[in-house]
């Protein structure tokens, strides 16, 4: 993997259950890693390692910090995003400030959009980065089916702006 100067190791892939219609509350990522969220996640957990990006899967997030800090989001319906720990830190589940930078443009609908800057995890069904105008999401892992969807949005705005009619829509994380 030689993005952004390379050194990634992936540990999480996943899909959705529910790909059309995209923003709807049976929408989730699945399967999801074992990060402590509330009790409403009803997707398959996983601590298997994943053997390529569609092999959906995640590494037990505890071992995540051992390969590193940053995060490298890759997604097929979103823009990619490279984000490294400020106050804020998903290897390290610690809300706050994290310093995100799209390394490649996935969907062109928001193309002088930036990135997100907060890191939010506890009590919701999985971890979102969010920021810009009215502090709206660009990522949301969605663990939960029924009540949100997992937003996946190049424009910051937690609404319905992933690219759409991608065959096997699906994302990764690694980390370095």
């Amino acid at each position: 993997m030689k993005t952004d100067g390379g050194g990634w190791t992936l540990v999480w892939s996943y899909k959705f259950t529910d790909y059309e219609p995209f923003n709807t509350g049976p929408n989730a990522v699945t399967p999801r890693a074992n990060w402590s969220v509330n009790n409403d996640e009803n997707v398959p957990v996983s601590t298997t390692p994943p053997m390529n990006e569609t092999d959906y899967n995640a590494i037990d997030f505890q071992l995540w910090r051992e390969f590193g800090k940053e995060i490298l989001i890759k997604s097929n319906i979103n823009n990619w995003l490279v984000c490294s720990p400020d106050t804020g830190s998903l290897v390290e589940w610690q809300d706050g400030n994290v310093i995100c930078k799209i390394v490649k443009r996935v969907n062109n609908l928001c193309p002088d959009g930036p990135p997100p800057t907060d890191f939010k995890g506890a009590g919701h069904c999985g971890p979102r980065l969010k920021g810009g105008v009215g502090d709206k999401l660009y990522y949301y892992f969605d663990g939960c089916t029924g009540k949100h969807f997992p937003t996946h949005d190049p424009c910051g705005q937690n609404a319905d702006n992933a690219l759409k009619n991608v065959e096997n829509p699906h994302g990764n994380i690694f980390v370095r």
